[in-house]
């Protein structure tokens, strides 16, 4: 018995996978890198219970953002290819994703960049001219997320990825932003790495060392999914590539939040092992004698992460 094939009842333009696959292909690296990011969570929480309230309440924050981030991504991907199967006029409308990835992405992300900033300013012992550093990342950070606040507003109103074609100047701006941000957190971080590494090569540099370079790292893992997001902006405006990039942005920052704050747990590894070949090295508190007031090396790290 011969079975018949029905038609779709509309017409599927020619460049449908151009259309489905930002989307797609970014909200499956989204919930990869959620599952990554669970591990992560669970790695901090196990190992950090006493943790500075600050950096916990950052850490919690951020994870419940995440997830709520997860759940309304796949309200997306429910709209885009199961409710609205074949159906360019939902595949091009937002949905949640104006929340998701703009609006969310960006909070998560000036998080994020706050918390290096303030590393940043802990590392140059707050000299001026770092500070004023730090005050151009937040400036850079803080213009990022208004603009990605403007491009999830805007493509809500006018309901569509593909309409907005004003929304360029705030798609580039946002991802502009970010990228300075990134860089300039990239390279203050290796400025310090070779200032901690050639002005003293005791046991307490050398695991701040390990911190910094692991910053440096990961921030250029950001640092690339801007640029390939600015790429796509510039090259081709009138498609909507842009997406796959921007929406694992804020699972990006996430998990390099939470890599940083768990990579002390190797340091701390690290840090028993040499302890038995080399001597307990104590480091001076500055503006105190050294026979009155010292600290040893892994309570400088902790501070300092």
């Amino acid at each position: 018995m011969e079975h018949s094939v029905h038609p779709l009842p509309f017409d599927l333009p020619s460049n449908i996978q151009e259309l489905a696959a930002p989307q797609l292909l970014g909200a499956l690296w989204n919930w990869f890198l959620y599952g990554a990011l669970v591990v992560q969570f669970y790695v901090y929480i196990y190992n950090f219970p006493r943790d500075n309230k600050y950096i916990k309440l950052l850490v919690y924050g951020i994870f419940f953002l995440e997830t709520v981030q997860t759940v309304l991504s796949g309200a997306d991907l429910y709209y885009w290819f199961a409710a609205g199967f074949g159906n360019v006029d939902q595949l091009t409308s937002p949905f949640f994703s104006f929340l998701d990835v703009s609006i969310m992405g960006a909070v998560v992300s000036l998080c994020v960049q706050f918390f290096f900033v303030y590393r940043i300013s802990i590392l140059s012992e707050k000299r001026s001219r770092w500070l004023l550093v730090c005050l151009i990342i937040c400036l850079l950070s803080i213009t990022g997320a208004l603009a990605a606040f403007a491009v999830g507003i805007f493509s809500h109103i006018s309901d569509g990825f593909l309409e907005g074609k004003g929304l360029e100047i705030f798609e580039m701006t946002w991802i502009i932003a970010n990228t300075l941000s990134d860089l300039l957190i990239a390279s203050s971080m290796l400025y310090h790495l070779r200032r901690i590494w050639t002005n003293d090569g005791n046991l307490s540099s050398y695991i701040l060392v390990s911190i910094v370079r692991l910053t440096v790292e990961t921030n250029l893992v950001t640092t690339t999914a801007s640029i390939a997001a600015l790429l796509m902006v510039a090259l081709y405006p009138d498609k909507n590539w842009y997406l796959c990039p921007t929406y694992v942005l804020g699972k990006l920052y996430s998990n390099t939040l939470l890599v940083s704050l768990n990579n002390r747990i190797s340091i701390r590894d690290s840090y028993e092992a040499l302890e038995g070949v080399v001597d307990r090295q104590a480091v001076t508190v500055p503006g105190s004698g050294r026979s009155e007031a010292t600290k040893d090396a892994t309570t400088l790290v902790a501070e300092k992460a």
